[in-house]
């Protein structure tokens, strides 16, 4: 049987970027724009790697009953690490695979906000696997993150105390567990924030890569979009209502990134073809489109207005051009969708909207506006209108 590479022979050896950070200090927000450099590979969602993943494989030989040997039957310690290091390494390459199909970039980069438990060990098993890595420590103001936390509806306890004390708990656990590496690197969010060309910069010349101007200029147009949700607690008042609304639509995009179906049929039509769109699975959109499918499709290319079988193999085929590649980042909203709020375009028959938005790994950008017109439990007619080529489009500044 061939030996494990491990970390000796990693195939990413010197060339994985972990992103540190507690939660709502731009970890997000980094990430996106490392991960659109030609050289760094990454998405923005949180792999949980670590903490929900191989975890568990040292919890088995490090926290188990001296009277249940459970793997120190089988390995030692540096064993494990380096069969982990393996595993690893085949997931972020995975990664960088389905990201840049079509390249290869040397490096790849991962965030997975720190864990704020007392006794965790995520991040000293992530040393012990990864010990040539590059860590970045992103590091925004106690103060702003603590408000931004109070507002966060995952936190058990929202109070100031508890959530300016994860602050405290995780910019410790990374400097003292990454500090004295040589490839560890703090990164102000509120200079980031000042002049993230210059930062971004930096970074670049630190890992060894180019920081020409396209590039630059890519994280200048990039650091003009909000992320994520970084914003203090704001009071109620004037403007409640649109924030309201806001906070409706996030949910709604969060509910179709986690693939959490809503309660209401058409709601859950709704989701259901969106995840079959994203997922290319040409046998769900064949189930639940009308024998009678409409699609109109409108583009900088050309219009095209279909129907029948001809419309839904043109259907999974705009869905492969879209979605085969995963992106940096996506963003998903809907409406239309929940109890109440149909919008009506004949009688019975209910119209949905989706607005879907990416980045792609090579500096390009994907929008689109899906209208689906309902008819019980089928979708009979679909309207796509694309901002430009389902492949992407290069990311231009907002004022030309």
């Amino acid at each position: 049987m061939p030996r494990a590479m491990g970390r000796d022979g990693s195939p990413l050896r010197d060339r994985v970027i972990f992103v540190e950070g507690a939660p709502r200090s731009g970890t997000t927000w980094l990430v996106t724009l490392l991960a659109t450099h030609p050289d760094i590979a990454g998405v923005e969602a949180e792999s949980h790697l670590f903490d929900f993943g191989v975890d568990r494989l040292f919890d088995n030989m490090e926290g188990r009953n001296p009277y249940f040997h459970g793997l120190l039957s089988y390995l030692d310690r540096d064993e494990l690490v380096d069969l982990t290091r393996d595993f690893c390494d085949g997931v972020l390459m995975s990664m960088r695979r389905h990201v840049c199909p079509d390249s290869n970039p040397p490096f790849v980069v991962e965030k997975t906000p720190i864990a704020g438990n007392v006794d965790a060990l995520d991040l000293e098993r992530k040393r012990d696997v990864y010990p040539d890595a590059w860590y970045i420590h992103i590091v925004r103001d106690r103060e702003a993150v603590a408000r931004s936390l109070m507002r966060a509806p995952w936190m058990p306890d929202r109070s100031y105390a508890a959530c300016a004390g994860l602050w405290d708990r995780t910019v410790a656990r990374a400097r003292s567990t990454f500090g004295d590496l040589p490839r560890y690197r703090e990164v102000s969010y509120e200079a980031l924030r000042t002049d993230p060309a210059a930062v971004c910069r930096a970074l670049f010349e630190w890992l060894g890569v180019a920081s020409g101007e396209q590039v630059l200029e890519t994280v200048r147009v990039l650091s003009r979009e909000q992320f994520s949700d970084l914003g203090a607690v704001e009071t109620a008042g004037a403007g409640a209502g649109a924030r309201g609304r806001a906070t409706a639509l996030r949910r709604r995009a969060a509910r179709f990134l986690r693939r959490e179906a809503p309660n209401d049929p058409g709601s859950d039509l709704t989701f259901t073809f969106v995840r079959a769109l994203r997922e290319c699975d040409a046998e769900t959109l064949r189930t639940i489109t009308s024998p009678s499918l409409e699609l109109v499709y409108r583009s900088i290319d050309g219009d095209l207005a279909l129907h029948d079988e001809e419309a839904r193999a043109t259907l999974f085929l705009l869905a492969e051009d879209a979605f085969t590649r995963r992106h940096v980042g996506e963003w998903w909203a809907s409406a239309g969708t929940g109890p109440g709020e149909w919008w009506t375009s004949a009688p019975g028959k209910s119209l949905s909207t989706i607005c879907f938005s990416a980045l792609g790994g090579d500096a390009t950008r994907v929008d689109l506006a899906l209208s689906l017109a309902l008819d019980g439990e089928l979708v009979r007619r679909v309207v796509i209108i694309s901002a430009g080529p389902l492949g992407g489009r290069p990311i231009v500044r907002a004022d030309g």
